[in-house]
């Protein structure tokens, strides 16, 4: 573990035992069939960035052009982004989520409103599950569209999402860290 402290590691070692017990390290919940379940607690989640895309851009989940400007909120489960933020490596386990909210029309020199959520997708890496995918990610769409948000979803197409991960991202493990804000190490 290139750059990382004894203390450091200590003192991830040490929350890890602390998060065992409580509900924001809960680990990611697949079903039988391959689907995975909602996390229910992503908005306890770290958030790591926030993006804004602009009205009649293409919606990352589901191709589509939108029809407000976007906000799309971008949360990471606790332990996993400890152990990123002290090593620099994502572990296997890691949960990030991409939440979307629509925006109320704003007119020019107004702030931009937020009216409501409107789609959450999710990466997960387990070299288990997925030992062939490129960076052992799957990755998962529960809608784009107002809550309530489908319960399960499937893993989505290698097309619709790992590969664009795979051409712009090999250097960050295949997780865009360069895009949020709150992913910048400080040993980077």
């Amino acid at each position: 573990m290139k750059g990382i402290t004894t203390a450091a590691l200590a003192l991830i070692l040490s929350c890890s035992a602390l998060f065992a017990d409580e509900q924001f390290n809960l680990p990611v919940s697949f079903n039988a069939d391959g689907t995975i379940n909602r996390p229910f607690n992503h908005r306890q989640w770290v958030n790591v960035g926030t993006t804004l895309i602009p009205k009649g851009e293409i919606n990352i989940i589901d191709g589509n052009p939108i029809s407000t400007s976007e906000y799309i909120d971008t949360c990471v489960e606790p332990m996993s982004y400890a152990i990123y933020m002290a090593t620099g490596t994502w572990p296997n386990g890691t949960q990030i989520v991409k939440e979307f909210t629509s925006t109320v029309e704003a007119e020019p020199g107004e702030v931009l409103v937020e009216s409501h959520y409107n789609g959450l997708a999710m990466l997960v890496k387990d070299m288990e599950r997925f030992p062939a995918e490129t960076g052992h990610l799957g990755f998962f769409n529960f809608g784009h569209h107002p809550e309530p948000y489908e319960t399960t979803a499937s893993a989505m197409p290698r097309e619709q999402c790992s590969s664009c991960h795979e051409a712009t991202a090999s250097d960050q493990q295949y997780i865009f860290t360069d895009h949020h804000i709150g992913l910048k190490r400080v040993s980077d």
